[in-house]
């Protein structure tokens, strides 16, 4: 019971830090020495199901002023997400820096992974962990 409820406050930690965005580096695979400065931000549509909640990256925001109708550059919902990862593709030349703070993910839609840099290998960690627990968690 403990262990759940704890479980319960990270899950809802963690979706409060997805909510704010966290900035990432999107690494693309027709440009890998290119980094692109984006956030991971989740919306969530419904509070009682995550399932329709929206994943997108999109330009980092500047304080004060809205992105009214701005288009990510990717949007997915979870329930499209079919596969997390931290370990890069061969293909993708990172340094030993670099792979710590990568991970991706696979939806149903886009074919190729969506690769990206955390800031640290923290919170490359804390992402991977806490996509997977939010899915998880739908699924029962």
């Amino acid at each position: 019971e403990e262990e759940k409820r704890e479980i319960d406050m990270f899950a809802r930690k963690f979706k409060y830090y997805l909510m704010d965005g966290v900035p990432v580096q999107l690494v693309l695979p027709s440009n890998p020495g290119c980094r692109e400065e984006k956030v991971l931000r989740l919306t969530i549509k419904n509070s009682a199901s995550l399932s329709e909640s929206v994943l997108e990256i999109s330009r980092k925001r500047r304080p004060g002023v809205l992105n009214v109708g701005m288009q990510g550059s990717f949007v997915a919902t979870l329930d499209n997400i079919t596969r997390f990862s931290r370990n890069p593709p061969t293909l993708v030349n990172l340094d030993d820096e670099e792979k710590k703070r990568f991970f991706s993910f696979e939806t149903d839609l886009s074919g190729t992974p969506i690769m990206m840099l955390a800031k640290n290998r923290k919170d490359a960690m804390l992402l991977l962990c806490g996509m997977k627990l939010l899915m998880e968690r739908e699924k029962f």
